[in-house]
């Protein structure tokens, strides 16, 4: 099975095999973002197609890509747990952005700045430190591209996780952040609204709801640790990677067990 995740691999695939994904072999596409360039009018690379099965990784891409005739599924993130790793005893928040000077309205790097009047926030990925050439009175501050295992445990350190993306699929880092234990403050868009319940923290499209927010978990550390645990179950209960792997198999047995495949392979 051929595993396509950009338009151009699939001539790729064909020229480097000498078989056609999905004609000549068994192929899927993994769409890991939410609709380019336009939110609901945009056409899939596959839309076109009935033979390569299109994956999505969240609902809300499903629903908002137009899909076309491509045959489609979710399959949501999984990930290994981290451990249960919040202490909360920075009394900041915590963000993980990449790219946030180049990606700036996308990633909601914009928004920093007002939420940053209300508390200090930490950002993680690559390119933060471009953050701390702006003048923001050192209240938002670039922490670089840590590696993974000592990047959770510092961010598990900070009171309360920030959200703040516009249009991006479901991050990978709010999901991880759930898992430390992190009360979540995140912005109302794309997928966040269904993945922080109410009792894990606070989703809004207001700026100043969010911002007060991030203030009221600053000031009260045994209500950010309640919320940091609802956040914990809603993500165990969702995002477990034995979830995850199972699905995958279960995609990977149906495309390369078809009758089709096996008459061609013989």
């Amino acid at each position: 099975m051929v595993v396509l995740q950009r338009q151009e691999e699939i001539e790729l695939a064909t020229r480097w095999l000498g078989r056609r994904p999905g004609i000549d072999i068994p192929a899927v596409y993994v769409e890991h973002n939410a609709p380019r360039p336009f939110a609901a009018e945009s056409v899939h690379p596959v839309a076109d197609r009935d033979d390569i099965p299109l994956i999505h990784v969240t609902d809300f891409n499903r629903l908002m890509w137009n899909n076309g005739s491509a045959p489609t599924r979710v399959i949501t993130h999984g990930i290994a747990d981290p451990g249960q790793l919040y202490t909360g005893e920075i009394p900041a928040a915590a963000t993980m952005i990449n790219e946030p000077s180049r990606r700036w309205r996308t990633v909601g790097a914009d928004l920093l700045a007002q939420l940053a009047s209300h508390a200090p926030i930490d950002v993680w990925g690559i390119d933060t430190e471009q953050l701390n050439d702006r003048l923001w009175n050192g209240h938002v501050r670039g922490k670089g591209d840590v590696p993974a295992p000592r990047l959770l445990h510092q961010v598990a350190r900070r009171r309360v996780y920030l959200h703040t993306a516009r249009w991006t699929s479901l991050g990978m880092s709010l999901v991880e952040a759930m898992y430390l234990g992190m009360p979540v403050v995140a912005v109302a868009s794309t997928m966040a609204p269904l993945v922080v319940p109410a009792e894990a923290g606070v989703v809004s499209a207001d700026v100043k709801t969010l911002a007060f927010a991030l203030e009221a978990f600053i000031t009260d550390l045994p209500a950010a640790t309640a919320a940091g645990k609802a956040a914990r179950d809603f993500a165990m209960a969702h995002f477990t990677l034995e979830r995850f792997l199972a699905e995958w198999d279960e995609v990977i047995e149906t495309g390369c067990g078809s009758c089709a495949w096996k008459e061609e392979s013989r």
